[in-house]
């Protein structure tokens, strides 16, 4: 019920926009869908110098981290602005104790419904990936940074990657929810005097790739073809993005969504 009337009731300011990548000499990993590879071109592409000129030094706080992967990755591609980096997630990983070596990272548990006690002061950068649909409320996730938001002066940006709704076919029964330009609006809302942007990753063409490589042959065969068929699935991939780059974003494989807060410039893409 969630999914239907995907665009009812928008947020007038929340402006939409299908993510271009730029395929020139782009590796895919043959172990990732579509939508992480998408994904992970998003948070490349990002303009960081822009986001740095904004903010100043990164002290990014990353709920639902997972093995905190994203620590190193947004270090190598923002070249190094990352001047702190903290993960939270319900579950403690194996890869944290490698990660605790470096000063520069933090990762701990918390309970899944508040970040309030775990948000450092400083924290300029919020995101989440793949993270949202598994909150219970993730709307409380979003009140919470907003009071975080009011109460602090220095310019804030959120960058979260999550479902669409093409992703219940593709993933079946994954998280709580997948997410509508309507659903969303219900997030952005709680931030009326800042800037969001809307980003459609993936479209059609990725999906029937994740659909006919991963999603079919696993329900049938019991077979995920990106493992035996590496190559081919890589082609495939790489055109599905060309396809999809100039379609109108109302078919996403996944979501970005920027929120700015107390930005003194417009973001800009």
């Amino acid at each position: 019920m969630q999914n239907r009337n995907p665009d009812s009731n928008l947020d007038p300011k929340l402006h939409r926009k299908q993510f271009t990548p730029k395929l020139n000499g782009l590796e895919i990993n043959p172990q990732s869908s579509p939508s992480r590879i998408l994904s992970d071109l998003f948070w490349k592409e990002l303009p960081w110098n822009r986001i740095v000129d904004e903010l100043g030094s990164l002290f990014a706080f990353d709920t639902g981290c997972g093995s905190g992967r994203y620590g190193s990755y947004l270090n190598v591609v923002s070249q190094g602005c990352v001047t702190q980096y903290k993960g939270v997630d319900i579950y403690e990983h194996p890869n944290w104790k490698k990660l605790r070596t470096d000063p520069k990272r933090t990762v701990e548990k918390y309970d899944g419904k508040n970040i309030t006690s775990s948000l450092p002061p400083e924290t300029n950068f919020f995101m989440s990936q793949s993270a949202i649909e598994h909150f219970a409320n993730d709307l409380h996730y979003f009140e919470e940074i907003n009071q975080f938001v009011q109460t602090h002066s220095q310019p804030i940006i959120q960058v979260h990657l999550f479902p669409s709704v093409a992703c219940m076919k593709l993933y079946g029964r994954h998280g709580y929810r997948q997410y509508t330009p309507r659903t969303i609006s219900k997030i952005t809302r709680l931030f009326p005097t800042s800037q969001c942007f809307l980003f459609g990753l993936g479209g059609p063409a990725c999906n029937e790739v994740h659909d006919a490589y991963m999603t079919k042959p696993l329900a049938t065969e019991g077979v995920d073809y990106r493992k035996t068929k590496p190559e081919e699935y890589q082609q495939q991939v790489l055109n599905a993005i060309q396809a999809d780059k100039n379609i109108a974003p109302t078919d996403p494989s996944f979501w970005a969504l920027v929120i700015c807060s107390n930005w003194k410039k417009p973001f800009v893409v």
